[in-house]
This record gives C-alpha cells, sequence and structure tokens, in this order.
C-alpha cells in the first residue's frame, strides 16, 4: 500500500498569497523611504531649525510616500508579467501565486490610500501642493511600465527625478513655509539638494544597469531601452564612462564635506560603496553592479543616521 501524499494545509495555502502580496511592494525599498526621510528630517532639520511640521503630520508624509512607492512596484510587476516570465520566470509572482486582477486592485488600494491621506493633510496644512503632487506622482508611477518604460530613456529619466524629489518630501513643510523658514538659504538646505542630486544620478545610472540586465525579455517584447536599441557593447561603454565621471562630484562632495563631517564616515557610507561599484563593472558583473549601487544610495541614509545619533 502506498503511502498517502501529504495535502497542502489551509494555513500554507493562505500564506504564500499573503507573502507574495507582500513581496512585490518591496517592503525593503519602501522602509528605506521612511528611514531615509526620517534621517533627513533628525540630521538636518530638527538640530538647527524649527520644523514646520509636526512628528504626527511628517510621519502622515512618510506614509504617503512608502504607499505610493508600494503601488508604484505593484503596478510596475502587473504591467511587466510577459517580461518577468522571460527575465526571472523564478521571481515572477504574478500570475504565477497572485492574479493580475488582485494585483491591480491592491495596486488602486495603496495608491488610494496615499491619495486620500494627501488630500487630508493639504486640507489641514491649507496648501494644495502635497495633493497636487501625491496624484502627479502616482499618475507617473501609473504611466512608468506601460509607456516610460517602453521608450527610449524616458523610463529611466522618470524614476531618477522621482527618486531625486524623494528627499524634499522630508521637508515639505518647510517647502510651503518657504517664503519665512530659513532651511533652503542655510548650509542645511544646500545639503539636502546635493544629496538628491547625487540620488537621482546615480539612480539613473542603476536603471540602465537593469536595462542592460533585462536586455533579453525588454527585447523580445518590444520595449525600446538604452540597452536594446544600442546593444550590449554600447551600453557596457557608456556604464565605464559614466560611473567614470561620476567620481568627480562624489569625491568633490565628499571633500567639501569633510570640513563639516568626519572623513571615515565619507569614506565608509560614500565612497567604498561606490568603489565597490566599480570594480564589479569591471568585472561585468550585473547583479553585483546593481546591488552595489543600491548599497552606495543606501550609504546616504547610513551618513544621516549617523548625524542623527
Amino acid at each position: 500500500m502506498r503511502p498517502m501524499a501529504k495535502s497542502a494545509t489551509p494555513k500554507s495555502k493562505s500564506i504564500a498569497p499573503l507573502w507574495a502580496f507582500i513581496r512585490i511592494t518591496r517592503p525593503w525599498n519602501v522602509l528605506i523611504i521612511g528611514g531615509s526621510m526620517w534621517a533627513i528630517r533628525c540630521a538636518l532639520v530638527v538640530p538647527n531649525h524649527e520644523p514646520a511640521l509636526s512628528e504626527f503630520s511628517f510621519w502622515v508624509t512618510a506614509c504617503i510616500m512608502m504607499l505610493l512607492a508600494a503601488g508604484g512596484n505593484v503596478i510596475n510587476d502587473y504591467f511587466d508579467v510577459q517580461e518577468d516570465a522571460i527575465n526571472k520566470p523564478k521571481k515572477a509572482l504574478v500570475g504565477r501565486v497572485i492574479s493580475r486582477r488582485k494585483t491591480l486592485f491592491f495596486h488602486h488600494f495603496l495608491t488610494g490610500m496615499a491619495v486620500v491621506m494627501s488630500a487630508v493633510m493639504s486640507w489641514d496644512e491649507r496648501s494644495v501642493w502635497p495633493f497636487v503632487w501625491t496624484v502627479v506622482m502616482a499618475t507617473l508611477l501609473w504611466g512608468y511600465s506601460p509607456w516610460f518604460k517602453r521608450r527610449f530613456l524616458r523610463g529611466n529619466v522618470v524614476i531618477a527625478l522621482l527618486v531625486g524629489q524623494l528627499p524634499f518630501w522630508a521637508v515639505i513643510g518647510e517647502i510651503m513655509d518657504a517664503h519665512s523658514h530659513p532651511f533652503f538659504s542655510s548650509n542645511d538646505g544646500i545639503t539636502l539638494m546635493i544629496y538628491a542630486a547625487l540620488s537621482a544620478a546615480l539612480t539613473f545610472l542603476r536603471e540602465v544597469t537593469k536595462d542592460l540586465q533585462d536586455r533579453e525579455g525588454d527585447a523580445l517584447t518590444g520595449f525600446d531601452t538604452l540597452a536594446v536599441r544600442w546593444g550590449a557593447q554600447r551600453t557596457w561603454r557608456l556604464l565605464d564612462w559614466t560611473h567614470g565621471l561620476f567620481w568627480i562630484p562624489l569625491i568633490a562632495t565628499s571633500f567639501f564635506a569633510s570640513y563639516a563631517f568626519e572623513v571615515r564616515w565619507i569614506v565608509l557610507c560614500f565612497l567604498l560603496p561606490f568603489a565597490g561599484t566599480h570594480i564589479q563593472l569591471l568585472r561585468r558583473r550585473l547583479i553585483s553592479i546593481s546591488a552595489w549601487q543600491k548599497l552606495t544610495l543606501s550609504g546616504g541614509i547610513v551618513f544621516l543616521l549617523d548625524l542623527c545619533l
């Protein structure tokens, strides 16, 4: 008599889809957004300025950004079902573990929550800007996969700009009160703008790297990305040149920052991670390059957290 096959328990059936829903939001990336906003507030606003937003209003703002980012990640997986089936078949969850219909509903829920919270915040702060800019961001994130990502360089630029503007949400109260608040005329405001610019530039490089990773699937599904149009060899050369040139603003910023901050943290948080990126670039290891680029972006958060503590 053959032994009976073990049947899946109801618990295992319910856990897998739930974990899949969590994974498609990219929870680590979402938490990094909230952590970076908190680090900016603690390091650049609280020590030398009177915060324009209360602690509660600030965390409402952080939640809006995290919900928007989670919704953007979900809708990206919704539209990229075909590409993900080619580029990363074992990691693809939409259409395999959870249906596309449920994925779309999940996106609407997350983004809808962000929009509603921004409307409440706009009403409370007597300013339309939180609501208007939230709607603009939600629209760009929705259009990224079906339109921007499929067209030459547009997707790379959109994501770079969205990442570059995120630090300013940590000081949105100061922005709404810019005519009377001294933040942006101080060294702290200049530091924030430099951090935002470097984040946008490095994100652009990371998006080009990801295009190179996904070149095969993008080509088969009709995407006109940089790597598809230029081919692998020319895209590699572009990454070589741009990463080489990126050392100039990185070293210049580190040099001037060394007058105000500890050199060891500048080296550990910025220079070493980017050196690791360059080493992996020379070795032509795409997955490692992307990981080191992400580590370099995270280094800025670690640096700000050190200032907080």
